[in-house]
């Protein structure tokens, strides 16, 4: 492959990459509906939805990017990795061995998904919080 405007050769860089399970998430949606709890109008994008998370394949979230959240996982020399809520959660996991955290970031869907943590006062229950989310989805049990 060559660049447009270049013609130099372009080369790929195959790279790790960070994935969502989507199947536990999807059949919550799925079952949200059914069960009568989410409606849409029209109701004929019920099928469209429902197709949708059907047939939902696994969500790269990862990015190669040097601005962004970064991906919340810390690898130690030995080369595991441990995802956790902070580096000091890390800490707890990995024990007292030296770690880095992953260079990538997430991409810009997944990060834009951390609007309500961030403003709304997550993860405490404030009134903020109930009036613009769901708390049973946000709060931890």
């Amino acid at each position: 492959m060559v660049g447009d405007r270049s013609h130099a050769v372009i080369e790929p860089m195959l790279t790790d990459q960070w994935f969502v399970k989507m199947e536990g998430l999807a059949q919550r949606g799925l079952q949200a509906v059914a069960d009568g709890e989410i409606k849409f109008v029209p109701e004929n994008w019920t099928n469209t939805y429902n197709q949708w998370l059907t047939n939902i394949q696994d969500w790269c979230i990862s990015r190669q990017l040097w601005w962004g959240h970064r991906i919340p996982a810390w690898h130690d020399e030995q080369g595991n990795i441990f995802v956790a809520r902070n580096e000091e959660d890390a800490r707890k996991q990995a024990g007292n061995t030296k770690l880095r955290q992953d260079e990538d970031v997430l991409d810009t869907w997944f990060s834009s998904a951390l609007w309500p943590f961030s403003t709304l006062g997550w993860p405490h229950d404030t009134k903020e919080l109930k009036t613009f989310c769901r708390p049973r989805y946000w709060l931890p049990a």
